[in-house]
């Protein structure tokens, strides 16, 4: 979880607005460039992080709104990054950011920015409320789940001199 909620908190939140407020330094679309492989690997990371904690908070913290929220986290990061990220870089591919050229497609790369953007705010979101859920956890622990009882059967081959149980079971 950690790693998950601090690669999307490191990539969203401080990477590409660091990078970004670096753009009177270097050409815009130089900077794009830069920031692609950075901005994916740090989706990919949080993808991992998010599925791995989806195969684990049954177990771990046994409550179907922590297993919801890991599933929600896992489709936001799959999304953002199985859709959206390459979709956007590849729309910042087609626009030159120096000379604001062509506008139509300016506009339409800055759409796709606006809903990566808001999309990994929203899985930052699940992440931390999953990570909150957690902490709630360990200061109330959840009680154990009441295992299945096997139903006791005839066979022919078991001598029992105990029939109390099949007897009950009639």
């Amino acid at each position: 979880m950690a790693a998950a909620l601090g690669a999307m908190a490191v990539g969203q939140l401080v990477v590409l607005p660091g990078l970004n407020s670096q753009s009177n330094l270097v050409d815009a679309n130089l900077l794009t460039r830069v920031a692609t492989p950075i901005h994916l690997r740090c989706t990919e990371i949080a993808l991992v992080g998010s599925v791995l904690l989806l195969g684990l908070v049954s177990t771990w913290l046994r409550s179907r709104l922590a297993a919801t929220l890991a599933l929600l986290a896992v489709m936001g990061t799959g999304v953002l990054r199985l859709v959206l990220l390459p979709s956007l870089y590849e729309a910042w591919a087609r626009v030159d950011r120096v000379a604001l050229l062509p506008h139509d497609r300016l506009l339409h790369a800055q759409d796709i920015a606006d809903e990566a953007y808001w999309l990994g705010l929203g899985s930052i979101t699940m992440l931390v409320m999953l990570a909150v859920l957690a902490g709630l956890h360990w200061v109330v622990p959840v009680p154990e789940r009441k295992r299945p009882q096997d139903t006791p059967t005839l066979d022919a081959d078991v001598r029992s001199t105990d029939e109390s149980v099949i007897a009950n079971a009639a």
